[in-house]
């Protein structure tokens, strides 16, 4: 139930202190809160007044706003804490996917906390958020196992080579791999040991005892290594998601509705559009060029259109229905790009005299485009 007196969770943010802004506030919260719709404004610089007196200007949301300043927020928050400099995840260069690093130096939980938080509440808020994650974090939330799939997806050189000790066939498997049940990994420029059972540097890994090597690797790497940091984001996400009805999803369901889907139909996103000014009711000639160009993109291209409009190149578990864009003329002559203004869906699309103008400056306009790109 929504309390009639706060029916909206409001968070006073500022650009320049977006994450420990975030936490004081948050950490107030009950968990009642948190269901409740978000609302987040954005403070701008404070300026004095003529008469001495601090005031604060405040960004908020427009009329025709579809979260954007929600989004927004959500955008800077994970490109802040996911930031190298914080060092809470491993990047893994061949699947381009993260995972939470093993090798954080500080015992405090609660920027991790605070991650579980924000999945939870993009959920809540229907807001796609662009985290890279393998299924097996929504594995793990739901409780199911996670297996030597979820490692491959996460590691493919590892996952292959755990398969190929699985599938072994030519020999003895000791001989042939000389591997012990104690693994070595890189920290900060050292390599240090870890056995995977007790005293498993003792333990060699035979024919006999190989799928207990991979099933202990994969535990380690999803489990044991990372416990107190998935726990942490754990607490955070089922502060706001849980109870017995997320039990009824599916890891990869659960995983849409953070992330989003390829459930593409881009006729959805044509018919859906809406048009500005001089653009308004969608039968001016550019407008005519544009919808021509993109439907003669590739797949690739169209995704990569919809990453520089929206921020992602995915779709809300809802469907393309759920996407709506705006399109608006903009000066300057057609030697000018369009624009992707990510937090709104909204498309400065300059009057291009020829279809041919226009597909190239698009091109050179979503070619270039690297995902929330805040404009």
């Amino acid at each position: 139930m929504v309390d009639p007196v706060n029916p909206c969770l409001v968070l006073f943010i500022r650009r320049e202190n977006i994450v420990q802004d975030t936490i004081n506030q948050l950490q107030k919260q009950g968990c009642a809160d948190f269901k409740k719709p978000l609302k987040v404004v954005i403070l701008g610089e404070e300026a004095l007044d003529g008469g001495g007196v601090r005031k604060v200007m405040f960004y908020n949301e427009e009329a025709v706003d579809e979260g954007g300043v929600r989004k927004e927020f959500f955008m800077l928050l994970l490109r802040e804490i996911l930031d190298p400099k914080f060092g809470m995840f491993k990047y893994y260069e061949e699947s381009r996917l993260l995972w939470f690093s093993d090798q954080i130096l500080d015992e405090d939980t609660t920027m991790f906390h605070l991650i579980g938080l924000v999945c939870g509440l993009a959920i809540y808020n229907a807001t796609i958020i662009d985290l890279h994650f393998p299924q097996a974090l929504f594995k793990k939330l739901l409780k199911r196992e996670v297996t030597l799939d979820d490692l491959t997806d996460l590691d493919p050189s590892l996952g292959r080579s755990l398969k190929q000790l699985q599938e072994f066939e030519d020999g003895a498997v000791e001989e042939t791999f000389g591997l012990t049940f104690q693994i070595s990994r890189l920290y900060f420029d050292e390599v240090k040991s870890h056995d995977l059972v007790p005293n498993g540097a003792n333990i060699p890994v035979t024919n006999d005892n190989r799928k207990e090597y991979v099933s202990a690797y994969i535990d380690f790497i999803f489990n044991r290594s990372v416990e107190q940091q998935f726990n942490a984001f754990s607490e955070g996400f089922h502060r706001v998601c849980g109870g017995t009805v997320l039990e009824l999803f599916h890891p990869q369901e659960l995983q849409a509705m953070v992330v989003g889907n390829e459930n593409y139909d881009w006729e959805e996103l044509e018919k859906n559009a809406q048009y500005k000014g001089e653009y308004e009711g969608g039968r001016h000639k550019t407008i005519t060029f544009f919808w021509e160009v993109f439907r003669e993109l590739n797949l690739e291209q169209k995704k990569k259109f919809l990453l520089f409009l929206t921020g992602s190149d995915r779709i809300p578990i809802l469907g393309m229905k759920a996407v709506k864009i705006y399109i608006q003329p903009v000066g300057g002559g057609e030697d000018y790009l369009p624009v992707g203004h990510t937090c709104f869906n909204l498309l400065d699309l300059p009057k291009y005299n020829t279809k041919e103008k226009l597909r190239e400056k698009l091109l050179i306009a979503i070619e270039h485009t690297t995902g929330f790109g805040l404009v």
